[in-house]
């Protein structure tokens, strides 16, 4: 990506980048970035809520090289969020297109396209019943 520059991805995307980056063990950040009610209420395992006013913290404290992915409600303060982090010379910014409704519907997507596998009950003798007292 060109210094300055963030990248829009959709959300199936996004979780394909996160999932090759944990077989691979290649560390990112997924940050959320809607207010605190709606994150308490759900949001991805592992993002981390963000908020205008917690961007010098992040900035500070973030290696520059390290990639990030970004949502929000539908995917528009997202942009804005991650062109700060792009302009302050991270070289992997993602915004997430949709926002988070976007994401659990590709999540829910993912999930229902995974192959099912079928248990059969396992076939153990069945105890026998006590022979009746006398």
């Amino acid at each position: 990506m060109p210094e300055g520059a963030f990248r829009r991805i959709a959300a199936a995307e996004a979780l394909a980048f996160m999932i090759a980056a944990a077989e691979q063990a290649r560390p990112y950040r997924l940050f959320d970035t809607r207010d605190a009610d709606s994150y308490a209420r759900g949001h991805l395992a592992g993002a981390e809520p963000l908020a205008e006013r917690d961007l010098g913290h992040w900035i500070g404290r973030l290696p520059r090289a390290e990639a990030l992915l970004i949502y929000c409600y539908h995917g528009h303060a997202s942009q804005a969020f991650a062109k700060t982090f792009a302009d302050f010379g991270y070289a992997e910014v993602y915004s997430i297109d949709g926002g988070f409704e976007a994401l659990v519907q590709a999540m829910a997507v993912m999930h229902s396209a995974l192959p099912v596998a079928v248990v059969q009950p396992s076939r153990q003798p069945q105890p026998k019943e006590p022979a009746p007292c006398r």
